[in-house]
């Protein structure tokens, strides 16, 4: 095992995400027990606000363009409770990796 030199923000879609979806795409299947996704961060962070904040219009863009990639159809938000509202949210500090195989990156 080795420890990662990264926090995470793990987000899962909530009811206000999944009514939007639903909306753009009628034949989906998803619910609030949908796979999440984990988003590497800086390792040490005090204020989860900040962090969201910095990081909130980069994962809304990744989690909207899972469903369109019309832009035009996102949600529109502003203010950080407005992007919380599509989102169930957690974070951490810890970050282990279990394999003995190197970690890969891709661009996307």
């Amino acid at each position: 095992m080795n420890l990662v030199n990264r926090g995470f923000i793990f987000v899962r879609p909530s009811k206000t995400f999944i009514e939007w979806a639903k909306e753009i795409d009628t034949d989906l299947v998803i619910d609030e027990n949908a796979e999440g996704s984990t988003y590497l961060i800086e390792e040490e962070f005090w204020d989860d606000e900040l962090i969201l904040k910095q990081y909130a219009k980069k994962i809304a863009s990744q989690e909207f363009s899972s469903i369109t990639e019309d832009e035009t159809t996102w949600p529109k938000w502003t203010e950080l409770a407005e992007f919380e509202a599509f989102f169930r949210i957690d974070m951490g500090c810890t970050c282990i990796d279990l394999l003995k195989e190197p970690l890969q990156k891709e661009a996307i």
